[in-house]
């Protein structure tokens, strides 16, 4: 396939691996599409330049102001393009409502956009000062700030330890709980201080990554959003329909690499592989794709990405 770039990609947010998902994504370009985080619309514009005409491409995603940029940056394709605001897990009562029975390609990227990190009041980034916010659909009233504040201390603990990895969540939880019995903790600012205070400086960006990541995955239902997106999409996928996947993190990842093998969705550390759920692959990237070096000095923001693709075969 002749892959064509649009010239103003990158703006908003720069997305990642845009050649590879395009190249694995397109097998009919007059077919049904659907993204279930359109964001800024990087992927998006890229792969509406390799569609036809007759072509439709659903863009879908939780954040209204994403959407709004999208819907402004890919105004030429408005006749191929439908925006929904919406919860990619509830992917299947999105698509009926559409009147979607069949899809050609699903694209889902799991990051956080740019935008989002580099805007303090979204309080996605613990390197800007900010209220505990992390919501991709600001209408929602679970924040971060009511998690950290109101969980009880074995809850807080599991969510460090299951969602972030974090070896050390019991402690940050004891720690958390404490300070906040003296006063509540409101912005990102304060609750950074507190996990540096209760940290080594030699893993302290590490420990913060992973705190960050299991407050935002809770806030945001992220991997339960997942797991029923992959799980209700599948009727929808023709035979030959391909599932593009770009994960930042090893749980989301290991989840996409089970879904593809057939295997169970638990994403829980412990959790029993099974081999029961129906779910028919041939399994494209059997090697998982990563950013180029050149790809990642021009966007150190890329270095975590890994693309996995599946190919739904004859059930």
């Amino acid at each position: 396939m002749s892959l064509s770039t649009p010239s103003s990609i990158g703006y908003f947010h720069t997305p990642v691996l845009v050649e590879e998902v395009v190249e694995y994504l397109i097998t009919n370009a007059k077919g049904i599409y659907v993204d279930c985080t359109v964001g800024g619309g990087g992927h998006a514009e890229a792969v509406l330049y390799n569609l036809k005409k007759q072509a439709t491409y659903y863009a879908i995603d939780r954040d209204k102001e994403a959407l709004s940029y999208a819907r402004e940056r890919l105004h030429k394709f408005s006749d191929q393009i439908v925006f929904i605001q919406g919860e990619f897990g509830n992917i299947d009562s999105i698509l009926k409502k559409e009147g979607v029975s069949y899809v050609d390609g699903v694209l889902m990227d799991l990051g956080v956009s740019s935008y989002q990190i580099d805007t303090p009041e979204r309080g996605f980034s613990y390197r800007h000062s900010g209220p505990l916010d992390m919501r991709m659909d600001r209408t929602q009233k679970m924040t971060a700030e009511y998690i950290v504040n109101n969980y009880s201390e074995p809850k807080l603990a599991d969510i460090f330890y299951y969602y972030g990895e974090e070896r050390n969540s019991r402690r940050i939880a004891e720690v958390i709980i404490k300070r906040r019995k003296k006063s509540p903790i409101r912005t990102t600012t304060d609750l950074a201080g507190i996990i540096r205070e209760n940290t080594s400086r030699k893993y302290q960006v590490k420990v913060l990554s992973r705190i960050w990541q299991s407050l935002r995955a809770e806030v945001n239902t992220e991997y339960d959003q997942l797991k029923n997106a992959l799980s209700k999409i599948y009727p929808f996928l023709k035979e030959g329909a391909r599932i593009v996947v770009i994960s930042w993190e090893s749980l989301s990842d290991r989840m996409v690499k089970r879904y593809f093998k057939g295997q169970s969705l638990q994403f829980s550390r412990n959790s029993e592989v099974t081999h029961d759920t129906g779910f028919n692959f041939n399994i494209l990237t059997k090697k998982v794709i990563k950013p180029s070096q050149e790809e990642i000095r021009q966007n150190p923001r890329a270095k975590s990405a890994k693309m996995r693709v599946g190919m739904k075969l004859k059930s």
